[in-house]
């Protein structure tokens, strides 16, 4: 009986012996740039609990052998570079991975199994062949950073949203033509990229991201925006050049961080005087628009550094610019303005 007992005893040390060495205490960015980084699948395999970092960037690789799931103590994997069509179920086996960059591939799917990754962080896709991503996505949840540029993205799934500790998310140079509902769940967001996507419209809900900082939705399709966006309080730099934009909503004005609003490229005919709220406001572009006149409002933003109003329509400027007493350079080139008012002798004109 004490023999069978002491059996049992061993074997539940053992036991945990084993999930303690394959369980690892996530390390810090500073710990794990102080680890060694492995250059091969071979070399790493051959001492697989010593390997925190691979390195295989430029590596000619194909596919990613399924070996690479018994790295059990990997938090950091480089795959840039090469030509990796899909990748092995065994991924997921990869519990401790904090940072996994697949960039330049030629991954058109994820496997479901990346949900796996509970720990994971950044998660770099530029220039890949993705046209969504895996609703698996949602289990990602300490993810920071997704990388998703110049992909063939035409849609977002639902469960987008439960990224709820995101906060870059980058979506530019893809097909999507419009976003979910949902995305104005993602609260901790700070950065969003949408450059040179096909969005017709944006959804009011966007107004829900009260964390974001910067908002890039320039050589789109837009016609207008929502109201709601005015909610965005913490936003600093808007960018919503090369659209179709004929006019802005009222609650542009209350958006009082904004430091950089890009809007070149529009059919704007007339700025609403909410524009003058913008006390935080340090570079205004709207070259290559439909202005006719400016309003005098324009005069409240004392912190602006630059206005560019190049080629328009402008036949002359109000007399409050003078009070722009922090303005260095105002583009006024390709309009009918006759007359160059007095107080922009000490400034760069364009």
């Amino acid at each position: 009986m004490f023999q069978n007992f002491f059996k049992i005893l061993l074997s539940g040390f053992w036991l945990l012996s084993t999930f303690v060495s394959e369980a690892q205490v996530l390390l810090s960015e500073k710990e794990l740039d102080q680890t060694e980084v492995y250059t091969s699948i071979e070399e790493a395999l051959e001492n697989p609990n010593a390997v925190f970092q691979l390195d295989l960037l430029a590596a000619d690789l194909t596919e990613l052998p399924p070996e690479i799931g018994k790295l059990k103590r990997l938090q950091r994997l480089y795959l840039f570079e090469n030509q990796i069509t899909k990748l092995p179920p065994e991924i997921g086996n990869l519990s401790n991975l904090q940072e996994l960059y697949l960039d330049g591939n030629l991954l058109t799917s994820l496997p479901p199994e990346i949900g796996k990754l509970k720990n994971l962080k950044v998660l770099g896709l530029h220039g890949n062949k993705l046209t969504t991503l895996p609703r698996e996505i949602k289990y990602l949840k300490n993810l920071k950073v997704l990388y998703l540029t110049e992909n063939n993205v035409r849609y977002l799934p639902q469960e987008i949203a439960s990224l709820s500790n995101l906060e870059s998310f980058d979506l530019a140079y893809n097909q999507i033509r419009s976003l979910p509902s949902g995305i104005g769940k993602m609260k901790s967001l700070k950065q969003l990229f949408l450059t040179a996507n096909k969005l017709t419209s944006v959804p009011n809900e966007i107004g829900g991201l009260e964390n974001l900082e910067e908002l890039y939705l320039d050589d789109n399709l837009l016609t207008s925006l929502p109201r709601s966006i005015g909610k965005l309080k913490k936003l600093k730099k808007l960018g919503l050049a090369n659209n179709r934009l004929t006019s802005l909503p009222k609650g542009i004005g209350e958006m009082t961080s904004l430091e950089n609003l890009y809007l070149s490229g529009n059919q704007l005919r007339s700025l609403s005087k909410e524009i003058g709220q913008l006390v935080n406001l340090k570079n205004l572009y709207l070259s290559d628009n439909l202005l006719n006149s400016v309003p005098k409002e324009i005069g409240n933003l004392a912190k602006l550094k630059e206005l560019n109003l190049y080629n328009n329509r402008l036949t002359d400027l109000p007399v409050e610019l003078s009070r722009l007493t922090n303005l260095q350079n105002i583009g006024l080139g390709k309009n009918d303005i006759k007359v160059i008012p007095g107080s922009l002798d000490n400034i760069n004109i364009y």
